[in-house]
């Protein structure tokens, strides 16, 4: 590649990385009457994935008991770091956390309109992919600066160890709980998490993004020399681990979607099969 060639890539990918950072910047800050839109959009997917997952069996399923199940979707990777490493509770300091995902929470579980609702929307082309990319935003954000460099100032900037560990779990932690204690079923037990055995799509997902975030800031001449690309600053490497992030939540949706219809489209040629016999 010639030099003009080299100098014209990287000023195209600076130009969209700078489009990045303010698009990510934007939506971050976008709120109605001082309410975070993505955090009330991420609290109603979370309430319509525990609503989707609990089934039928929800009329059994306590106020309390949903609640918490919910809270610990919602913020499960966040207050699992904060116990690791000795913090108190990031949720407990916001009230505004328990008054948007409580009330999402409310509308979804005690109202015969808003879930079907959500099931009729979610249905409709890129509806839940815009959803899940918000969902990305948010669990970006606290992989980056909770997860991963929330490790500087506690254990050292040198301890990489601990900001993956402390970054995966950021953004997937969640999962870990609702999977050990079997959150989304009516009497909760003891049983060992699945993805101790096989990770599942959020948690390589997670990984997969504090590993790029940190190869990308620690030394970024790891990173320039593996890719070719310029120096990222921490705001434009955040920008881009964003965009890891939601896009491989994406591909997951996506994936479950065509899962979902091909087992859809097994079942109804059985019972064609079984009619001709």
């Amino acid at each position: 590649m010639s030099t003009a060639e080299t100098l014209l890539s990287e000023t195209t990918f600076t130009t969209i990385t700078n489009q990045l950072v303010e698009g990510i910047s934007y939506l971050t800050s976008l709120e109605y009457y001082g309410i975070p839109i993505l955090d009330v959009l991420h609290a109603f997917l979370i309430a319509y994935a525990y609503r989707s997952a609990v089934g039928a069996g929800h009329k059994q399923i306590g106020w309390g008991q949903g609640f918490l199940a919910t809270v610990i979707m919602c913020a499960g990777g966040g207050s699992t770091v904060c116990i690791l490493r000795g913090e108190p509770v990031g949720i407990l300091k916001s009230n505004l956390f328990w008054g948007i995902y409580g009330t999402a929470y409310w509308l979804m579980f005690s109202n015969s309109f808003v879930y079907p609702f959500f099931h009729f929307i979610f249905s409709l082309p890129l509806v839940e992919e815009l959803f899940t990319v918000a969902d990305g935003i948010l669990r970006n954000a606290a992989i980056v600066n909770f997860g991963v460099l929330g490790v500087d100032s506690i254990l050292g900037a040198d301890k990489f160890v601990a900001k993956i560990l402390c970054g995966t779990l950021a953004g997937s932690g969640g999962g870990f709980w609702i999977d050990t204690f079997n959150l989304t079923h009516h009497h909760w037990s003891f049983s060992t998490p699945r993805w101790l055995h096989a990770a599942n799509n959020d948690v390589k997902a997670s990984f997969i993004t504090a590993l790029f975030y940190i190869l990308a800031t620690h030394p970024p001449a790891i990173f320039t020399e593996l890719t070719g690309l310029p120096i990222l600053t921490y705001i434009e490497a955040e920008a881009w681990s964003a965009v890891v992030l939601s896009l491989s939540l994406v591909y997951g949706v996506v994936y479950s979607k065509l899962l979902r219809r091909s087992r859809g489209f097994g079942t109804v040629n059985k019972k064609r099969n079984k009619k001709k016999h």
